[in-house]
């Protein structure tokens, strides 16, 4: 296993993502994981359409100069671990352009993995098992467009549908392991009411990448109310059983990053120290 950093601190620390990434490597990480962003237009006729916006992302997936970007990563000794391009897999005519965009970038900054989930569910009109079917008709394109491009795409455990274990092995079955991986998350599925540890024992043999998310004291009242959440505290300040979890995923064989989610500079280093403290590095 490798130990890595999401770029979503920068955002706390009102920095760019070269600085960050920067900061992350004289911090001792060697894989950091950038958030990408696509601005995508959908015309729902002659003078309406949807445009995609954000108010925080690492890099735009077609503006970017991936030159430059490869040229700091590599002055750096930094390896990308996996593209954060969160969208709606619900939302088909938006989800597969933007996921497409993330997927061209991956290959151009030589990142292996595309990391993703279904977005958020409108229960108001659409129940589990509708959401379900329209989430596998996105993916289907989706992950066609993945493999011609040889990147492996990874659902996050993140809303409605993958914060419940049912479903995320339903979709697994669905799907083959050549085409849909896992990107676990530990403060999500903490935070969705379920245990970590034991969810994860029910999908570690497709996980390809880890967020590692710690969930603090204050937020336990939001525990089976939300599906997930932003980012944690340093990883070992929280809640979440993350020695149970990385015992899980030693047993499992997994050899890939665990990704350090937090909200600050000094909680990736602390979070870094506390991974290393567990002597399976």
């Amino acid at each position: 296993m490798e130990i890595g950093v999401n770029l979503e601190f920068a955002r706390t620390e009102d920095i760019t993502a070269a600085r960050a990434m920067k900061l992350a490597a004289e911090a001792g990480y060697r894989y950091v994981e950038p958030y990408v962003y696509s601005d995508v237009a959908l015309k729902i006729n002659s003078h309406l359409a949807l445009h995609t916006e954000t108010d925080f992302h690492s890099f735009h997936a077609r503006s970017t100069d991936v030159t430059e970007v490869n040229s700091l990563r590599k002055k750096l000794g930094l390896c990308f671990s996996a593209v954060d391009a969160h969208c709606s897999l619900l939302l088909p005519q938006i989800g597969l352009a933007y996921l497409k965009d993330a997927i061209d970038f991956a290959v151009q900054v030589e990142c292996p993995i595309v990391v993703s989930d279904e977005g958020p569910l409108s229960s108001e009109w659409m129940n589990l098992e509708k959401s379900f079917d329209i989430m596998c008709f996105t993916l289907e394109q989706v992950l066609k467009y993945s493999r011609r491009r040889s990147i492996l795409f990874a659902t996050e455990p993140h809303n409605a549908l993958t914060a419940r274990p049912d479903y995320l092995l339903k979709l697994l079955d669905r799907f083959g392991p050549d085409e849909l991986a896992v990107n676990f998350d530990t403060g999500n599925s903490f935070l969705a009411g379920n245990d970590p540890v034991e969810y994860l024992r029910h999908v570690a043999g497709r996980i390809v990448h880890v967020h590692v998310k710690d969930i603090p004291e204050s937020q336990l009242d939001q525990r089976g109310k939300v599906t997930g959440t932003r980012v944690g505290v340093a990883a070992g300040e929280g809640r979440v059983d993350l020695k149970g979890i990385v015992g899980v995923l030693k047993d499992a064989g997994y050899d890939g990053v665990l990704s350090v989610e937090c909200d600050t500079l000094e909680q990736a280093r602390r979070s870094l120290h506390y991974l290393k403290g567990l002597g399976l590095f």
